[in-house]
This record gives structure tokens, C-alpha cells and sequence, in this order.
């Protein structure tokens, strides 16, 4: 079981004011995107590298996919992965990444937007 997070990847509440938890795997893979290299200070190498490969001038986007994918499928129960896309909008320096994964259980299609 996990402490569940909103959509703004906040501790989930219930009206009665508890902590709700859950067991997600979309969860687990959104944490994971969200993670900025070298942010986790207990393994420096976890994180996509947002600053160096995608954040900036001329991002190479297919390297970045497929480090996403790598991160989505160190998700365990993760069986494939469908499509993965990554976009800039370098004026406001925001990335898009889009993604549908497979599990045995489910199909999950999400989005993570994220900005420097």
C-alpha cells in the first residue's frame, strides 16, 4: 500500500480529513517522471534528465523518450509499453510527456507536464 497522491501530486484526502491509501501503478510511474536527475538524494542517478536533455535549446527528444521508457518499465508490474512522447515548448521551457503503458490489470494513459 502506498499514501496516495492528487492530481496535483499532493497527499490525497478523504471528507473526513484521512490520509487515503492505495495501491496504483499509474501512481508509481508518475512519481518516477517527475523525478528530476540526481534529485534523490539517496541515489543521485535516479531522474530523467529534464535540465541537460529536454530543457533545453535543442533537446534531442528521442533520447529522452527512451529514457523514459526505461523509467516506466522499472515500474514492476509494468508488462509494455505502447507509446512514449515527449514535447517543448521552449518559449515557456515546459515539457509535455505523454505515455500508455500495460500491466496484466490495466492499460494507463497519462501525461506529466513539467517545467524548469
Amino acid at each position: 500500500m502506498d499514501i496516495m497522491l492528487d492530481k496535483k501530486g499532493d497527499l490525497a484526502i478523504s471528507p473526513e480529513g484521512d490520509i487515503i491509501l492505495g495501491d496504483s501503478v499509474a501512481q508509481k510511474i508518475l512519481i518516477r517522471l517527475r523525478w528530476f536527475e540526481g534529485e534523490w538524494r539517496w541515489d543521485r542517478e535516479r531522474g530523467l534528465p529534464y535540465l541537460d536533455s529536454l530543457l533545453v535549446k535543442n533537446p534531442d527528444t528521442d533520447s529522452f523518450e527512451s529514457a523514459v521508457r526505461e523509467q516506466i518499465f522499472q515500474v514492476e508490474e509494468v508488462t509494455g509499453i505502447k507509446e512514449v512522447s515527449a514535447a517543448l515548448d521552449g518559449r515557456t521551457r515546459r515539457a509535455n510527456i505523454r505515455f500508455i503503458a500495460v500491466t496484466d490489470l490495466e492499460t494507463i494513459k497519462r501525461e506529466v507536464e513539467m517545467d524548469a
